[in-house]
């Protein structure tokens, strides 16, 4: 008897134990959930969806965060599709979301934006907390923690499967969204299905100039990234997902003063290649001929001179996936879905209020 009361004493310490560590864990990590960048909402909220409500992923770096509207999509086809853009994402990100994010939906498409083609094979630490701290633990978080590709040194592994190890001297920096994620509150995560809105505009006056052979110059998808891409193309045709590669008008990158030419004709020969090659449609949002055709105006549709869109190009741009998701693809409408529908609209209404507000207190601020 004795020795029973002893194990039960010690199974109820062991589960206090990890109750405490848990909460802390909770309260500790970061949160990222400022407009620009909401990852904490945008990743957690994933998991937070409907079992297979979910038909369509978008991914790719930042400028996919802030250039698809899902919510777009829904208004105008009934499409049920996620943001995962994450900011300096790598093809290796890229990967192992898709691995994370079709155990959860059944995806019928996967809309993946190529600029991240050539990005970096690694990212600043920052990144990976963005993404790997609200992942949940299991194999595929696992398998990326031990990617050697991803260059994260064995001394911090550990510190991703259990982030406190990282941030439990965070005392000074704890502020009250700490407490609400704690609770379950995420109303202030500004992601709408994963998008960042930004109604600012900051125009990109030189036009379509970056597209123009003078500038057919720039780097050549490296091997990692290639092998990366290969791996997604694999496992949506493992699993039957449709892959639709894309890339965001993106006409510069890096800060405002500082920026330089982004994508180019040299890019998009190498990705149309390599689409070609895999019979993947290749939607390039940078030529001409499509801005002309979605009435895309680097003057309105910019909100930081070139590097990302505003809302307003982004619901340009979502508009013309949705009808191609919709026509060619036959992704279903599901507006006559009560269930569905519901949830929907309802963060279709808090995104209206959203732009609407911010729209206001722009112009507010410009009196």
């Amino acid at each position: 008897m004795e020795i029973i009361n002893k194990a039960l004493k010690f199974i109820i310490f062991l589960i206090f134990g990890i109750l405490i560590f848990q909460v802390l864990t909770y309260i500790f990590v970061p949160k990222w959930t400022d407009q620009e960048d909401p990852a904490t909402g945008r990743v957690r909220g994933y998991y937070k969806e409907d079992t297979n409500t979910i038909d369509v992923l978008a991914i790719g770096a930042s400028s996919v965060g802030k250039g698809y509207s899902p919510i777009e999509v829904w208004n105008k086809y009934g499409i049920t599709s996620y943001n995962l853009g994450t900011s300096n994402q790598t093809m290796s990100f890229a990967y192992y979301l898709i691995k994370e994010a079709i155990n959860y939906q059944s995806i019928k498409v996967i809309v993946l934006d190529m600029d991240t083609i050539f990005s970096e094979t690694n990212a600043p630490e920052g990144e990976y907390r963005k993404l790997f701290d609200n992942m949940k633990l299991g194999k595929v978080k696992i398998g990326a923690i031990n990617d050697k590709n991803l260059k994260i040194e064995d001394k911090d592994k550990l510190s991703y499967v259990f982030p406190l190890l990282r941030f439990h001297t965070r005392f000074q920096d704890i502020k009250n969204i700490d407490f609400k994620y704690l609770l379950n509150d995420e109303n202030e995560n500004l992601s709408y299905k994963g998008m960042a809105i930004t109604v600012g505009v900051k125009p990109y006056i030189d036009n379509e100039r970056y597209m123009e052979e003078k500038n057919d110059e720039g780097p050549v998808i490296s091997d990692e990234n290639l092998y990366y891409t290969n791996e997604i193309i694999k496992l949506c045709k493992d699993r039957n997902i449709k892959l639709i590669f894309m890339t965001i008008p993106s006409a510069t990158s890096g800060p405002i003063g500082k920026q330089v030419l982004d994508w180019s004709l040299n890019k998009n020969r190498q990705v149309e290649e390599l689409a070609n090659k895999n019979e993947i449609e290749f939607i390039d949002f940078n030529l001409p001929g499509i801005q002309k055709k979605i009435g895309f105006d680097w003057l309105k549709d910019s909100s930081d001179c070139g590097n990302h869109l505003n809302v307003y190009g982004a619901e340009k741009v979502s508009n013309y996936i949705g009808k191609i998701l919709s026509e060619e693809y036959n992704v279903p409408d599901h507006r006559n879905d009560k269930e569905i529908s519901n949830n929907w609209n309802e963060i279709a209404k808090k995104y209206q209020e959203r732009k609407t507000k911010m729209e206001k207190k722009l112009a507010d601020n410009k009196k």
